[in-house]
Formats: structure tokens, sequence, C-alpha cells
């Protein structure tokens, strides 16, 4: 069942498996995600029109599980939402700059350290098993990592990223170029 508002959501008292919760821009994120609380669910996942911080922390410690900018290419939502159902969390910007900083870096700095350390482990030619065992995280979020990587690159696959982002981002670096 797919509810637009809080008054179309039925009330019978069982808790919905995820309630997706619209942040819409200008609205007042304190607001919006407390007044959530009052429907039951196992999960809960807030949407907001670009990456935000204070919204992901504030979310966060609600009790929420993910935090989806509209921004996120589809296939990244769709991992997010994947992950989330399997009981994990998703907060992409937590190691990001504020909102409006992130048009001003280059694709390996809009990456989190998290991302970073993923892709650092990437180009060691490790499999996701591996990362997540090195790193102490599920293979579900190493997935997750690893597709924003690709994004952020703009890649087709693994290899294509860690050169985009990597070997690229070297080679500016000893030449001078930004």
């Amino acid at each position: 069942m797919l509810a637009t508002t809080a008054d179309e959501l039925p009330r019978d008292g069982r808790p919905y498996d995820l309630l997706v919760v619209d942040l819409p821009h200008g609205a007042a994120p304190q607001s919006v995600l407390t007044q959530s609380l009052s429907t039951p669910a196992a999960r809960r996942l807030v949407t907001t029109p670009a990456p935000d911080t204070v919204v992901a922390r504030m979310a966060f410690a609600l009790g929420f599980k993910a935090l989806l900018p509209k921004t996120s290419q589809p296939e990244l939502m769709a991992a997010a939402l994947r992950l989330v159902l399997a009981g994990g969390e998703y907060f992409p910007c937590f190691d990001e700059a504020e909102p409006g900083e992130l048009g001003a870096r280059g694709p390996l700095e809009r990456l989190s350290k998290r991302q970073r350390e993923v892709l650092e482990q990437m180009q060691r030619g490790r499999t996701n098993k591996e990362i997540a065992k090195l790193l102490g995280i599920s293979v579900a979020t190493v997935k997750l990592h690893v597709q924003a990587i690709l994004s952020a690159a703009g890649a087709r696959n693994r290899t294509e990223a860690v050169s985009l982002l990597l070997h690229d981002g070297e080679r500016q670096t000893a030449t001078g170029e930004e």
C-alpha cells in the first residue's frame, strides 16, 4: 500500500516494515521527522532534496535507518533500500562537507572517508567479502559503497572507477592540474 500523507495511513496498529518520510524542500525537518514517529514502523528512512548532514544526524538520533538524497542515482537508491530492509543503515553524508560545498570538489573528494577506504581496497583487487571483513562492515554495506564510488566516478565497473578516481587524481596532483 502507498500513502502519500500521514492522513492516508491505515491505523490498524500493526507496524509497517518500512516507512519512507519525504522531507520536502523548505520543510522544518525536526517537525516532520518527529511527527512521523507516531506511525509504528520497524524501519524508517527519510528522503531529502539533496545531501544534508544536519538532517542526517537528526534522523539518526531519532532512530531512522537511512537518509536518501533525491540527487542519488536510482541504482544507489535501490541498493540503499535493500540495505535498510536487510537491517542495515545508510547515511552517506556523515563524512561529507556541508551542503553547498559539494559542487566545488572533485569526485574523489566527494567520497566519504569510508568510501575512500573501500576504494583503496578495490585498488588492491580485494573482493567485496574481503573488504567487508577487513573493514568490519557487512558485504551489503560494501556493495552500497561500491555503487556510490561507481556513481561518483561515472564508471561502469570497479577497474574504471579506480582508474578514474585514483590514477587520474595522482596524475593531476603530479602535474599540478586541478
